[in-house]
């Protein structure tokens, strides 16, 4: 092994394991790309390991065929720069590199509390902003909502919004968040839970040069890890359907119109909650190779359990994600990125790290935008969402892989807070991480020019090679609604 960036490769290893992969196949990885994005976790190393957990389960499979393991090179910078939101890796020509946030995200904020901590919260979809509303039975306006929180302790609001199903959650440091009981049921889970399920198999096999042709994969996540993940699965040559119930809040928000998160798949509606959306879920389900699903807790299970699923499929490669895990009081707690750093200690940490050095850490780059150290601040990307998406790709990957050796289906699951402990634990910056590197990056940009959902769009280079297998979308980001509910073969 190369002792090239020895971080990106240990945080690599580690991750292979959680996946029950033979070490010596991470060997052929050669990372390039120096530097690092500014924060006390080492997110430039994250994006660069997860990035090539994904290729390594790539060539693990095509040993299936007798394909010898490639080769795989991943630039850590360009990885980074893919680690962005919301525009990803492609950027709207003649529009500047960072674009101002919308207006609208007044509710998608952290605010004081009475106990001199702070809420954050996740009101940037209707349903959850309304939640947010009805929970205090206050105004539709933020400072109304302000007035509320700072009038009672942290930990007192954010149960009461909870028990709203509001999305919210209160600052905790790390050390705070394991006395709590769920972060001690979360921090015991492992990072990726597999069952196996025993079946009789397909007689699918991976071709060489385009990996996953003939897999269908039916998508039905929500922001941010399942959609990376899926859109991984999409650049290997797999089918992706997306499908959405009507009026849901992605299908009505600007990412309905077409995002990046949805390159390479079809997205059509489909109702799962009629009986005729039912049955035709289960004709879909039935012809899938892999189902990722990332829907509230429970929601899905509610309508067709996975044990009714793993009989329409028994050899279904099934790969879901929670917020705060598995086990514990928090299981059905919904969450996202943002709101998650809050409550495991990764934005208090944020801020700690910032303040330790005002000088040259603050302002901190959030997404490219520049704020102050006044409050718990996530980190400069996204990096739960993106390091689960890409650990959801790859134990795909390797589910079709155990598939095509055994018959066997399998789950397996994830949380974002279990990755959370694993950053917060293992991947905390070293001393000397090179040049920061500022998102969004301003390339190396593909040669050719894109047609986006909103205009003509240029995209970052792909930060991962795999020899013998170029990775591409079939399909531009295409808006919601745009196909049937069908697979297309």
């Amino acid at each position: 092994m190369s002792h090239t960036f020895p971080e990106t490769h240990r945080l690599l290893s580690h991750l292979w394991s959680a996946l029950g992969g033979d070490a010596e196949l991470t060997s052929n990885v050669t990372f390039t790309g120096e530097g690092a994005m500014p924060s006390p976790f080492a997110l430039t190393d994250l994006a660069g390991a997860s990035n090539a957990l994904v290729a390594t389960a790539v060539g693990e499979l095509l040993g299936e065929v007798g394909e010898p393991h490639p080769a795989i090179e991943v630039d850590r910078y360009i990885a980074s720069g893919w680690f962005r939101l919301p525009l990803g890796p492609s950027q709207p020509l003649g529009e500047p590199l960072i674009v101002p946030m919308p207006a609208n995200l007044d509710f998608f904020t952290e605010l004081p509390t009475a106990d001199d901590r702070w809420l954050r919260l996740h009101g940037i979809f209707p349903s959850a902003r309304a939640r947010i509303v009805k929970a205090l039975g206050v105004a539709d306006d933020i400072d109304a909502v302000a007035a509320v929180v700072k009038a009672a302790p942290a930990d007192e609001i954010e149960q009461r919004l909870v028990d709203g199903n509001a999305i919210v959650a209160a600052s905790r440091t790390p050390e705070e968040w394991l006395e709590t009981p769920a972060g001690r049921a979360v921090d015991a889970e492992p990072l990726a839970a597999y069952t196996e399920h025993p079946a009789s198999g397909s007689l699918w096999r991976p071709t060489p040069g385009r990996p996953l042709a003939g897999i269908k994969v039916l998508d039905m996540t929500r922001v941010i890890a399942g959609p990376v993940g899926t859109r991984w699965l999409a650049a290997l040559g797999a089918e992706v359907l997306r499908i959405e119930r009507p009026g849901s809040d992605e299908a009505i928000s600007h990412g309905g119109r077409g995002a990046e998160m949805v390159l390479g798949k079809r997205w059509a509606f489909l109702d799962i909650k009629t009986p005729e959306g039912l049955e035709q879920f289960k004709r879909l389900l039935a012809e899938a190779d892999v189902f990722v699903h990332g829907y509230r807790p429970g929601a899905i299970d509610a309508i067709i359990s996975e044990e009714e699923r793993r009989v329409i499929k028994p050899d279904l490669v099934e790969v879901a994600v929670r917020a705060y895990g598995w086990t514990g009081p928090w299981a059905l707690r919904r969450g996202f990125d943002t709101v998650v750093q809050f409550s495991v200690g990764l934005a208090n940490e944020t801020q700690r790290w910032a303040l330790e050095d005002p000088e040259t850490r603050v302002p901190i780059s959030v997404n490219g935008l520049m704020v102050d150290a006044s409050r718990p601040r996530h980190t400069t990307v996204e990096g739960l969402d993106f390091t689960t998406g890409h650990m959801m790709a790859a134990a795909a990957i390797r589910g079709l892989t155990t598939r095509a050796r055994t018959g066997a289906g399998s789950t397996w699951k994830f949380s974002l807070a279990r990755t959370a402990s694993l950053v917060i634990k293992d991947a905390r910056s070293t001393a000397d991480p090179g040049p920061a590197i500022q998102i969004p990056i301003d390339g190396p940009w593909e040669d050719r020019i894109y047609a986006g959902p909103f205009g003509p769009v240029k995209r970052l280079v792909f930060p991962v090679r795999i020899e013998g297998t170029p990775l591409f979308w079939e399909r531009p980001a295409e808006r919601v609604g745009s196909a049937t509910p069908n697979w297309a073969f």
